[in-house]
C-alpha cells in the first residue's frame, strides 16, 4: 500500500518573505518543496509535502516567519490529497488543467 503524503501551502506578500518562508519549513521538518506560484511578484504561494506530522509542524514555522513581517495570506495543510489537487500543486496555476 502507497502512502500519500501530505500537501502543505503558504501564500505571502513578496518574494523576498516566501524564501524566508521556504527556508523555515525545510529547516523545521522533513519536507520537500514542490512549487512555488508567482503573482505579479506580489502573490507567492509555496507547496511543500511530506508526512502528515511533518508538514504541519514545517507550515507552522513557516506561517510564523510570515506573521513577523505581516506577509501572511494564507496556509493549509491537506492530508491524502486528491490526485487532481497534487497535480495543481505540482503545476503551475495557470497552466493547470483537470484531465
Amino acid at each position: 500500500m502507497q502512502v500519500t503524503k501530505s500537501l502543505g501551502m503558504i501564500e505571502t506578500r513578496g518574494l523576498a518573505t516566501s524564501v524566508a518562508v521556504v527556508d523555515a519549513m525545510l529547516k523545521a521538518a522533513d519536507v520537500r518543496l514542490v512549487n512555488q506560484e508567482t503573482v505579479d511578484m506580489a502573490l507567492v504561494t509555496v507547496f511543500i509535502e511530506g508526512d502528515s506530522s511533518a508538514v504541519r509542524i514545517a507550515v507552522e514555522s513557516g506561517a510564523q516567519v510570515a506573521k513577523q513581517t505581516g506577509a501572511l495570506i494564507a496556509c493549509a495543510v491537506v492530508p491524502r490529497p486528491d490526485s487532481g489537487t497534487r497535480k495543481l500543486a505540482e503545476t503551475q496555476v495557470k497552466n493547470w488543467r483537470m484531465s
